[in-house]
């Protein structure tokens, strides 16, 4: 799924989910949401969540908040 078709809320959800996960797992994110987005055990639907997220997440700075579209 492309950005550029996703909804205002569904980009503030995610944006805010980033944040929160990076609180929890900090620089070991990406890792932790790769292993995720592999998991066969889950359903696919929860891995394509997981692969999103992962999108977002190697594209967030911490310092600024930034990297993830909140507007």
């Amino acid at each position: 799924m492309l950005t550029l078709f996703e909804s205002r809320d569904r980009r503030i959800k995610d944006a805010q989910e980033v944040k929160r996960l990076h609180t929890k797992y900090g620089d070991e994110l990406v890792t932790v949401l790769k292993e995720r987005s592999r998991d066969r055990s889950m359903k696919d639907r929860d891995r394509r969540h997981w692969k999103r997220i992962l999108r977002k997440a190697r594209s967030y700075n911490p310092q600024t908040g930034n990297g993830t579209a909140i507007h």
